[in-house]
């Protein structure tokens, strides 16, 4: 159960997670918005919850696996086998809660929550993937660049993918499952962007370490540390904007901004984008639909100057 992607359905159960309709409601529209361009549907779960991806596990294991058990029982309640959600958070979250689901002992007492809560019980068969995973398996780099309308020419994009992307393997399945990407050099956004045609850079090599966001509340400085390198090294290769994949990654990078600014000078700031909002602009959205003014970072000016309508 850790780390198998199962049955794929047809259309699969989408969790968009509490940033998406909060902070990162930028993320949920501007993927809606590509899904539809590239004929890809998702079946939003109805009345999810909070996976507890941040702090829930440092005062109880036992809640950070009944909290993410409860949306997979529901996404199974809709009949489905896959859960596709946009937040490397949650990917991590919810394939934990199956990886501690194997032991069977835990997933009595797991379900006896459950159903103490009113949710339905969850036996294991819903399998996790990041939405970068399902645009890149089901629509793919070529019917990305055969429906592009305004390529990102002339933008050179450093994709960062955070670290609870391709990490741990034991929960995500990242190279060991078909259909995921490469754990220790991932291309999954790199392959999407170039579709776009925007100049991607490969040798990026901040891409995958953490942006110290799991670090914010109890130690700013090292979470400030953290994402100063991420735009620090996107900078050094000769970036444009950053382009992101997690809006907790996204949030966090953005809201230490003026701190990276004061430490290290407005040299390492660069505007930061989520990928679908590159994605959604390339095929056809204007920035205003792309909800790129609502970005923190303001990639929207910097667009615009680039001649983006």
């Amino acid at each position: 159960m850790s780390a198998s992607r199962g049955p794929a359905d047809e259309v699969p159960a989408y969790y968009p997670g509490c940033s998406l309709d909060g902070l990162g409601k930028a993320y949920e529209v501007s993927c809606q918005w590509v899904l539809r361009r590239l004929g890809l549907s998702l079946d939003r779960i109805v009345d999810y919850n909070c996976c507890g991806a941040t702090e829930v596990k440092n005062l109880s294991q036992e809640v950070s696996v009944v909290l993410p058990a409860r949306n997979l029982a529901l996404a199974r309640g809709m009949g489905r086998h896959q859960v596709v959600a946009a937040c490397n958070g949650c990917v991590y979250s919810l394939t934990r809660a199956n990886d501690a689901l194997s032991d069977e002992p835990t997933r009595g007492r797991i379900n006896d929550h459950l159903t103490a809560g009113g949710s339905p019980r969850y036996d294991g068969g819903a399998s996790v993937q990041h939405v970068l995973e399902f645009i890149h398996n089901r629509a793919g780099p070529e019917r990305v660049r055969h429906s592009v309308k305004r390529p990102l020419a002339g933008l050179t994009v450093a994709p960062y993918y955070g670290c609870l992307y391709s990490r741990p393997k034991r929960y995500t399945g990242v190279g060991l499952t078909p259909g995921t990407d490469d754990p220790e050099h991932p291309e999954f956004l790199d392959e999407l962007l170039t579709a776009c045609g925007a100049t991607v850079l490969t040798d990026y090599s901040a891409k995958t370490i953490c942006c110290g966001g799991g670090h914010a509340l109890s130690d700013l400085d090292v979470s400030v540390a953290f994402s100063a390198s991420v735009m620090n090294e996107a900078k050094r290769a000769g970036a444009d904007l950053v382009a992101t994949i997690c809006p907790l990654g996204q949030i966090n990078i953005e809201n230490n901004l003026d701190r990276i600014r004061q430490t290290y000078g407005t040299e390492a700031i660069l505007p930061v984008a989520y990928f679908t909002q590159l994605m959604a602009l390339a095929l056809g959205a204007s920035v205003k639909e792309a909800r790129l003014k609502d970005n923190f970072s303001r990639p929207d000016l910097f667009l615009r100057g680039r001649g983006f309508p």
